[in-house]
């Protein structure tokens, strides 16, 4: 944790209201590496973030800012866009990291304890409307990076696999056991008729765009049934709009075909979908469970990382535990 006296020096950079309370929240439940601070005001409460040391470079960080000003300034309120400096700037650089301030996203990641039909909508539809906004940006026209990125890691994996299976089960928690023995199991075979589905639209061009990327359950912020606050931009990246509708489904709710289709549907009356971005959104969840175990299984039996909270680590992995045991 950086020392306080630094957290102030960094907040002399931007004119806030008196700061009144800091509260350090690590890394917030997340596994960017980024660490967090809640900055309480008599008007309101703030966020202080430090980007980690890996990700992004400079030049990133100002084309993701530059998303963020301009998407929110287009009425999409849920977007915490980083606040100016005194000097004009999005974020600072300093002790070798660079750091940003934004309003808090006042809510909660609770959409799986009430998994309504009104929240599903409010996704769709800011998805929608941030996706129209941040096309204003930058567009243009490219095969899919994610899909192709997808394809070319499901024809790696079958090291992977094998070097995960030659890993010592010595000592392992119940929950990695399962999900390694699952994996294994799954093998070539699955490898092979996932990149038979994805073959048919490497080649494709779609329009494309800046999109999260990452959007998962816990970055989905709410007010009872109102999508507050969409939190954690760091893998944003240029491709196709169908990118973040594949991720965010196959998040809040996997396997339910149905309500993809209604979520689809929502996301359409204001951001209409092509036949082929439709397809996109389906095939490029296929492969995403998959992949996200082999990572977390590397992670963990050969790189031996160290995470902040291991329970968090546990809901992740019987998560993916959960969607691929239905695919068996």
């Amino acid at each position: 944790m950086a020392a306080l006296s630094i957290v102030h020096s960094i907040l002399q950079h931007y004119v806030l209201p008196e700061v009144l309370g800091v509260d350090y929240l690590g890394g917030n439940g997340g596994f960017s590496g980024a660490q967090l601070w809640k900055l309480g005001t008599a008007e309101g409460n703030y966020c202080l973030r430090r980007w980690p040391l890996s990700h992004p470079n400079r030049e990133r960080l100002e084309w993701i800012n530059l998303v963020l000003v301009h998407t929110a300034g287009m009425g999409c309120e849920f977007i915490p866009a980083p606040l100016e400096t005194k000097s004009g700037q999005r974020f600072i650089s300093a002790g070798g990291f660079f750091w940003e301030v934004t309003k808090w996203m006042e809510g909660i990641a609770c959409f799986k304890e009430d998994p309504n039909e009104a929240r599903l909508t409010q996704v769709a539809e800011s998805l929608a409307k941030f996706h129209l906004a941040s096309a204003q940006v930058n567009l243009g026209f490219e095969k899919s990076r994610n899909l192709n990125t997808r394809y070319d890691a499901m024809v790696a994996s079958a090291s992977l696999i094998a070097e995960i299976g030659q890993c010592s089960e010595a000592g392992l928690p119940d929950y990695i056991y399962r999900l390694r023995a699952l994996v294994v199991g799954l093998g070539v075979s699955h490898i092979k008729r996932i990149t038979a589905n994805l073959e048919p639209l490497r080649g494709v061009v779609f329009p494309v765009q800046p999109v999260v990327r990452d959007i998962w359950h816990d970055h989905l912020i709410f007010c009872g049934n109102e999508l507050s606050g969409l939190v954690d931009f760091g893998a944003m990246q240029m491709d196709n709009v169908a990118c973040d509708l594949s991720r965010a489904l196959g998040s809040i709710v996997p396997e339910e075909r149905s309500r993809w289709e209604c979520a689809i549907e929502a996301y359409s009356q204001f951001r209409p979908l092509t036949h082929q971005e439709i397809d996109l959104i389906y095939v490029l969840d296929q492969p995403s469970a998959f992949l996200g175990a082999l990572n977390w299984l590397k992670w963990i039996l050969i790189e031996q990382r160290a995470f902040e909270s291991e329970a968090n680590v546990k809901l992740r992995i019987m998560d993916l535990t959960s969607r691929l045991e239905t695919s068996l």
